[in-house]
């Protein structure tokens, strides 16, 4: 599996695996993640077979949800276009798989919004 994300900064990363940080603080205990990987070269690749315009407030859930997912095929990119949204490139593997996960996330983060409108 390979992820590549550049950052606003210009520079390339090769995510490998995410960290897990616990967080305690009084009787609350959290959980938190931190991506870990390598600085590399841009990625060369020239068949893309799809490209996803997403915003950029779901990009960690849906690395996150890749390295779970450990997908031995699985190669993206994801470049941000702007300050609110990134673009997500599948050089390789169904990107029927990534739009599922992607319905996934957002699907919960409509719940979720949904449920604090309904208690306002």
């Amino acid at each position: 599996m390979k992820i590549y994300l550049k950052t606003r900064s210009g520079k390339w990363i090769l995510i490998s695996n995410k960290l897990e940080h616990v967080v305690i603080r009084g009787k609350r205990k959290s959980i938190r993640y931190i991506f870990a990987g390598e600085s590399t070269d841009p990625p060369n690749y020239t068949n893309i077979k799809r490209s996803i315009k997403l915003p950029a407030t779901i990009i960690n859930k849906l690395i996150s949800t890749l390295l779970d997912k450990k997908r031995n095929k699985l190669i993206i990119t994801i470049e941000p276009t702007n300050e609110s949204h990134y673009i997500v490139k599948i050089v390789e593997e169904e990107p029927g798989f990534i739009d599922t996960i992607i319905n996934e996330i957002t699907s919960k983060s409509k719940l979720r919004v949904s449920k604090d409108e309904d208690a306002a």
